[in-house]
C-alpha cells in the first residue's frame, strides 16, 4: 500500500520526493503499524525510529546538547517541516538564525549585531552555531554563574578565532590584530595563562548577543557607555578610568602617541644601557681572563700575589644590618622575577608552569605584591640611611660644607669627577694602554648600580604601585596612562632583570679573579690583601685615619659559611638559568 494514498498533503507527496529524504521510503522513518483499520482511526500511530539510526555522529553530539539534556527536546523540534526538508545549498546562516529565533525572540538576539549582519548577507558574521554550536550547543546557559571557567575560555576563543583571521577581517574592514593587541593587556595575559574568570573575556565588555560598532549609541563601548561597562567589575574609579584601551597598539604613532613613545624611549634605554655594559663586561672579562692565562703560562698562580701572612687577616667590610638588607634584596627580587615574567612570557610553556606551580595567577598576583612590598621598605629605609648619612654631621654656618663633603666625599655613593677618570682609566687598561686604575671605597659601577635602583624603583615601583590599584590612580591622572604603566613596568622588569643577571652578576661573582661567587656581601669581609690590591685608594685613607685595626675582624664560622654558601651560590645558578630562559624566550620562543 502506498501511504500517499491518504497522506496527499504535497508536503508528502511532490514536497517530499524533492526533499534531502526523498529516496527513502517511509519506514525508514516509522515503524509499520499492526493493524491499517486501528491507523486510519488514529487509534495506533507508527512509532518514530530514532535519526541517529542514520545520523549517528549527529546523534552522539546532541547526546551533550543543552537543548537534549534540559529542554528534552527532539530532532523535529528544530527540524519539524522532515517531510520537505531541503539541504541548504546557500544562505545556511540565515536559516539557522530564523530558525533559533523561533525560540529565542528577544530583540537581542537578531535584530543588532552579528545576526542582524547574517540576515543582510554577510556570510562572515557570525550565526548561532558559528559561537553556540549547531548538535553540540554546550551546556553554558549562563557565562557569568554556572561553568564560568569553561563558558569564558570557550566564548573567547570563538571570538577570537574569527577576529584573528586576517582574510575574513581584512573584508569586513576590521583589523586583524585586535586579538592580538587584547592578548598583550593584563586581562589578555592572564586569561591566555588559563585563568580567565580572573579578568574580562571578550563577552564581559562587548556582551554575549547584542554587539555593536563603537559609534552605535546602543554599543556597550561607545564612550558614553563605557563608565557604566567598566563598572561592572571595577569599582570606586573616576569616570576617566574608561579611557584605558582595551587594544592598544603601541606601534600605532598616528593613533596612541603617548603608547608610542614610551615604548619607543624603553627600547631605546634597554639599547643604550646594555649596549654599553655587556661592551664594559666583554672587554672586563678578556683583559682579566687573558691576564689570569698570561700568569698561568709563566707559572705564576694569581693567587701567588696574596700569600703571605696577612692573607688570613680579614676586615669588616659590610655591616650585619646591610648583609640582611641585602639577603631582603635577594629574596624580594626573585620573587618579583618568578611571579612576574611569567605574566611577560604568558605564551609560553615555562610560564604556565610557573603559574600553575604558584597556586594561579591570582596566587602569583598576592606572592608579587608581597615581594613588592618588600622591596619598597627596603627602598624607603636606604633613603632613610642616605639622608642620616649626608646631615648627621651638623648645620649652622659649617652645615652647607659638612653635608656636602659627606654626599661627595669618600664614604659615598653619589658619583664625582674621580669617577670619570677612574672609567676611562679602566677603558684604557681594556686595551693595554696603561694600568688599572686604583679605587677607593666604592667603584664607578657600584655608584651606579646603587643609583640605578632610584631609577628602577620609580619606574617599575611607581608604574606597579599604578597598576596594583588602577581606581585610586585614575584619580590622579586618566585610564591610557596604565597602558603606559603597563608598557613601562614591563620594559624596565626586563632591563634591571637582566642588568642584575648579567652585569651585575659579572661585576661581582663571575669575573675570573672571583668566579665562581664572592662571599663578601654575605659574610661581610675582606682579605686585607684583597683590599689593599684592589681598593689601594681605601686601603691608604683607612691606614692614615688609623682606623684599619678597629675594621679587623675575625674569619668567620663554619655555620655562616656553609649557609652563605649556600645561599649565594642557589641565587647565583637560579639567575644564571632564568636568564638563559629569558634570552631563549626573547630570540627564540
Amino acid at each position: 500500500m502506498d501511504c500517499t494514498e491518504c497522506h496527499s498533503d504535497n508536503k508528502f507527496t511532490a514536497g517530499f520526493s524533492k526533499s534531502v529524504h526523498g529516496e527513502n521510503g517511509c519506514t525508514s522513518c516509522h515503524r509499520p503499524f499492526q493493524s491499517l483499520d486501528k491507523h486510519i482511526s488514529s487509534e495506533e500511530k507508527p512509532p518514530l525510529i530514532s535519526c541517529g539510526k542514520c545520523h549517528s555522529e549527529i546523534e552522539k553530539e546532541y547526546k551533550t546538547n543543552f537543548h537534549y539534556l534540559y529542554e528534552d527536546f527532539r530532532c523535529q523540534n528544530c527540524h519539524y517541516e522532515i517531510h520537505s526538508l531541503k539541504k541548504q545549498l546557500k544562505d545556511s546562516k540565515i536559516a539557522i538564525v530564523k530558525d533559533c529565533t523561533k525560540c529565542h525572540a528577544n530583540e537581542q538576539y537578531a535584530l543588532s549585531g552579528h545576526s542582524a549582519a547574517v540576515l543582510k548577507g554577510n556570510n562572515d558574521s557570525a550565526a548561532c552555531n558559528d559561537c553556540h554550536g549547531l548538535h553540540d550547543t554546550r551546556v553554558y546557559h549562563t557565562s557569568l554563574e554556572v561553568n564560568t571557567v569553561e563558558a569564558r575560555e570557550f566564548y573567547s576563543k570563538k571570538c577570537m578565532s574569527c577576529h584573528s583571521d586576517r582574510k575574513m577581517m581584512k573584508r569586513n574592514n576590521l583589523s586583524h590584530k585586535t586579538v592580538e593587541y587584547y592578548e598583550e593587556t593584563y586581562h589578555g595575559k592572564v586569561q591566555d595563562l588559563g585563568y580567565p574568570t580572573r579578568v574580562a573575556g571578550c563577552a564581559d565588555c562587548h556582551t554575549t548577543h547584542n554587539i555593536l560598532p563603537r559609534d552605535n549609541p546602543d554599543s556597550t563601548i561607545n564612550p558614553k557607555n563605557l563608565v557604566r561597562n567598566c563598572g561592572k567589575c571595577h569599582s570606586g574609579f573616576h569616570p576617566r578610568f574608561a579611557e584605558y584601551k582595551a587594544h592598544p597598539d603601541y606601534r600605532n604613532k598616528s593613533r596612541y602617541p603617548a603608547l608610542y613613545w614610551s615604548f619607543v624611549f624603553m627600547v631605546f634605554l634597554l639599547l643604550i644601557t646594555f649596549g654599553f655594559f655587556w661592551m664594559h663586561t666583554l672587554l672586563w672579562w678578556r683583559k682579566v681572563y687573558w691576564e689570569k692565562y698570561r700568569l698561568e703560562k709563566l707559572g705564576i698562580a694569581f693567587e701567588s700575589s696574596l700569600s703571605g701572612e696577612e692573607i688570613t687577616q680579614e676586615i669588616k667590610r659590610f655591616s650585619g644590618k646591610e648583609r640582611i638588607m641585602h639577603v631582603l634584596l635577594v629574596i624580594s627580587f626573585f620573587g618579583l622575577v618568578i611571579t612576574g615574567f611569567p605574566l611577560k612570557y604568558h605564551s609560553t610553556p615555562w610560564a604556565k608552569a610557573l603559574i600553575s606551580a604558584m597556586g594561579g595567577a591570582h596566587n602569583a598576583g598576592l606572592y608579587h605584591r608581597v615581594a613588592a612590598v618588600i622591596l619598597i621598605g627596603l627602598f624607603l629605609y636606604t633613603i632613610w640611611l642616605g639622608l642620616r648619612f649626608i646631615f648627621s654631621a651638623g648645620s649652622g654656618r659649617s652645615g652647607w660644607r659638612s653635608w656636602n663633603e659627606r654626599l661627595f666625599g669618600p664614604d659615598s655613593l653619589m658619583p664625582n669627577r674621580k669617577d670619570w677618570h677612574q672609567f676611562k682609566g679602566m677603558v684604557k687598561w681594556f686595551f693595554g694602554k696603561g694600568e688599572m686604575p686604583q679605587f677607593g671605597r666604592w667603584t664607578y659601577w657600584e655608584k651606579f648600580d646603587f643609583l640605578a635602583v632610584f631609577w628602577g624603583m620609580f619606574m617599575i615601583g611607581g608604574s606597579g604601585i599604578t597598576l596594583w590599584t588602577p581606581e585610586a590612580a585614575s584619580y590622579i591622572y586618566p585610564g591610557w596612562v596604565l597602558n603606559i604603566a603597563s608598557i613601562v613596568h614591563s620594559e624596565e622588569a626586563l632591563l634591571a632583570t637582566l642588568f642584575i643577571f648579567t652585569v651585575h652578576f659579572f661585576n661581582t661573582h663571575l669575573i675570573p679573579t672571583k668566579f665562581p661567587m664572592d662571599p663578601i656581601i654575605f659574610t661581610g669581609r675582606q682579605k686585607l690583601e684583597e683590599l689593599k690590591k684592589f681598593r689601594s685608594l681605601e686601603y691608604e685613607r683607612l691606614l692614615s685615619e688609623n682606623r684599619l685595626d678597629e675594621l679587623k675582624i675575625k674569619h668567620p664560622g663554619i655555620a655562616l659559611k656553609i649557609i652563605t654558601s649556600m645561599f649565594g651560590l642557589a641565587s647565583l645558578w637560579l639567575g644564571i638559568i632564568f636568564t638563559l630562559i629569558l634570552l631563549w624566550t626573547f630570540f627564540f620562543a
